[in-house]
């Protein structure tokens, strides 16, 4: 069953536009069998548009006071509208017809991303410039970046491998022997401190 969300972004409304909004979500709201229940009522809801509906026409003459109350009336209607969307999504369960029938902007809540895997068709390329070596690796949803690495056999017996990161499936290694054997891999790195690693592949720098 789909995850939905509330798209609105009440608070962020201008005054004109949240008077707007809410009118259109109590006339959705009214008689609507899909929510039966909501609360506050809808009677308490239409009393709350209202009082921020003329709260907002006198408050246009600027006085502070006025435009005090007019905020305080604005605050009791959007967290009244956020109870309404709590309720909204509870009763839809997931059914978006419903959803949309509330006068709600309903989205989708977007799906967790998977666990990362271990990097696919790791490739590493011969560059077009004396000692350059470029790994390539196949681009992999949810890795938040790539750690390119490499080291001769010697330092690989070390363990004492250089590291490159970068945002993309690819890097250029610059600055190698030309004639030398370098041991390459990839790690993809995910959220949560995910850490998947590529095979080790061997290429002699040109």
């Amino acid at each position: 069953m789909s995850n939905l969300k509330i798209n609105n972004g009440f608070s962020q409304l201008s005054d004109p536009n949240l008077d707007a909004r809410s009118n259109h979500v109590l006339v959705s709201m009214t008689e609507n069998s899909y929510f039966p229940a909501p609360v506050p009522t809808v009677a308490d809801m239409a009393l709350l548009i209202t009082n921020f509906t003329t709260a907002l026409g006198e408050s246009k003459d600027g006085d502070r006071v006025k435009i005090a109350i007019k905020n305080q009336v604005r605050q009791d209607l959007i967290d009244a509208l956020h109870s309404w969307s709590v309720y909204v999504l509870f009763e839809s369960d997931g059914d978006k017809v419903k959803a949309i029938s509330s006068g709600f902007s309903i989205g989708k809540t977007p799906a967790p991303l998977p666990p990362i895997q271990k990097p696919e068709n790791f490739r590493v390329e011969i560059g077009s410039n004396p000692g350059e070596l470029i790994p390539k690796v196949k681009r992999q949803r949810g890795v938040l970046t790539y750690i390119f690495q490499y080291a001769t056999d010697e330092e690989m017996a070390l363990n004492n491998w250089k590291s490159i990161p970068c945002s993309r499936a690819s890097c250029v290694i610059p600055g190698l022997v030309p004639g030398t054997k370098y041991n390459c891999l990839v790690a993809a790195v995910g959220p949560k401190d995910q850490l998947m690693y590529s095979d080790v592949i061997s290429r002699i720098a040109a």
